[in-house]
């Protein structure tokens, strides 16, 4: 351990029934650095965070702050002692101001003469924004905030709450901040990140190799619940992080590529001069049975535009769309959903999953017609259905009741593809499906796309690494700004590279 250590978790243990989450892992976070924390799910990443900031009590070990043993009861306890974390699901209430987020259950602060002086609010909800890069007035209702706004309030909070508490330098805790960000609002995030890290100590959690290798000082790798390096950022590379996270070296068929089949001659989808004005000009193209295609390009090139207007989600201006040799009108996703067309979303938790509901009822939600007799749900019949697509995806979970949001979220990421599965969609849409999926997941959800297109179904992907949409695609259609600006062919045999396609990116 280092003498600047702001904590220090020695030989921590923690089990529940059945299952060792934590196994003697020491882990510690030293003055203003940004330590990334990788592993896949399942490693014991939350498990150790949850500890960290009083949720979970250790079974044994010893937790040091700022040089002394602690032991936190809650999370209350762990915000007054400087450690506050952002969870992937957001902490604001969304009907409350920002100023009111900023500093609910600590009115009593801004009292005069009994009452809040609301100058005095928003006074000290400017400073503390403005510590943030947030330009915004403090009156904003959150649920009017994008999600990277929100979670750079969270962290002025929790910036706010470490200066009451006379916290010289605090700890917090990123939980896949990035998993819906747009590349612009990633940056403006490390950006922010890297100037309070001069009064911050950070710990970084992400599936994205690249953003730790970017943000961090230092990596610590967890797999099955046990330290398996810890290593200064400059002294490792993406591929050596990837093996320690599973175990072994990724294998050369990462993604399946023997197992990419040439297209059949028949048309699936055919899409012509479809137009949205503002976002992207006539594009026609189609999308054979068994092919996989790639729709190439940085945000607001117009290819996620183009598959909301397949899928009926935006209207476009003009243009028709074909399915199976018939023209078809899509107003609206059940139109697309009677068509054929599925549709996995870039932000499962929120679009693409009822969280709340367990993955029996996320399995069969689309298809509750096919289950219905004399107008109520034939629970057999419901149930063979689930199990049918649980085992077909590879679906890990605990039983059909197990609730969504308890899933991992390369699990959870299967059950949002087993709905449209399990209605017999033709034509799937996949929305940067491998978003906050780990390595060894990803590996496994790239097989399951292997098989689909072998089956014959017709797929458009959405990546945001090149690597993935070269290893992947049959072929690939790059954008920029709303034009195409390259159609490439990705036989087994002659992939191209990233360096072929950037320039066409960018």
């Amino acid at each position: 351990m280092n003498s600047n250590s702001i904590l220090e978790m020695i030989n921590i243990n923690k089990s529940f029934p059945g299952v060792k989450a934590l196994q003697n892992v020491n882990f510690d976070v030293h003055q203003n650095e940004i330590v990334g924390l990788v592993g896949e799910n399942g490693a014991g990443k939350s498990t150790l965070m949850k500890i960290i900031i009083g949720i979970y009590k250790m079974d044994t070990g010893k937790m040091k702050l700022y040089g002394k043993g602690v032991k936190l009861s809650d999370s209350r306890m762990a915000i007054q002692m400087g450690v506050g974390m952002v969870f992937q699901e957001g902490s604001l209430i969304p009907n409350l101001t920002i100023a009111e987020n900023l500093f609910l259950g600590h009115e009593n602060r801004f009292k005069r003469y009994g009452l809040i002086s609301m100058s005095k609010v928003m006074k000290e909800a400017e400073k503390q924004l403005n510590r943030v890069g947030l330009n915004i007035n403090p009156k904003t209702y959150v649920y009017n905030l994008s999600q990277a706004y929100q979670q750079m309030v969270e962290v002025a909070r929790l910036l706010w709450l470490s200066d009451i508490y006379h916290i010289e330098n605090p700890l917090l805790i990123l939980d896949e901040p990035t998993t819906v960000l747009t590349s612009k609002e990633i940056e403006k995030l490390f950006n922010i990140l890297r100037e309070i890290k001069n009064d911050t100590s950070i710990i970084f959690i992400s599936h994205r190799l690249e953003e730790i290798f970017e943000l961090s000082d230092r990596i610590v790798v967890l797999r099955d619940g046990k330290n398996v390096a810890n290593i200064k950022t400059s002294e490792t590379n993406i591929h050596q992080v990837e093996n320690l996270m599973i175990g072994r070296g990724l294998s050369k068929e990462y993604y399946n590529e023997s197992g990419q089949n040439e297209p059949k001659d028949e048309v699936l989808l055919k899409v012509n001069s479809l137009e949205k004005k503002g976002s992207f000009r006539p594009i026609s193209f189609l999308v054979k049975k068994g092919e996989i295609l790639s729709l190439v390009g940085v945000v607001g090139s117009g290819k996620e535009d183009i598959c909301k207007c397949i899928f009926g989600i935006m209207k476009p201006d003009n243009g028709i769309i074909s399915i199976e040799g018939k023209e078809v009108k899509i107003n609206k996703p059940e139109d697309a959903v009677k068509a054929g067309v599925g549709y996995v979303p870039i932000n499962r938790r929120e679009e693409g999953l009822a969280l709340q509901m367990d993955v029996m009822s996320n399995i069969t939600l689309v298809m509750l017609k096919k289950i219905i007799r004399n107008g109520l749900i034939d629970p057999q019949a419901e149930k063979e259905k689930a199990l049918y697509w649980i085992k077909k995806c590879s679906i890990l979970t605990p039983s059909l009741k197990t609730i969504c949001k308890n899933l991992s979220g390369g699990n959870q990421q299967k059950v949002v593809l087993a709905k449209w599965l399990a209605v017999n969609v033709k034509i799937m849409i996949l929305n940067h499906p491998t978003r906050g999926v780990d390595v060894g997941a990803k590996e496994e959800f790239y097989k399951i796309l292997r098989s689909l297109a072998l089956e014959g179904m017709a797929i458009i992907l959405l990546s945001d690494r090149l690597e993935e949409d070269i290893g992947l695609c049959n072929r690939m259609i790059i954008m920029k700004d709303g034009n195409v600006t390259k159609e490439l062919t990705c036989s087994v045999n002659n992939k191209p590279t990233p360096a072929d396609i950037i320039s066409y990116i960018v």
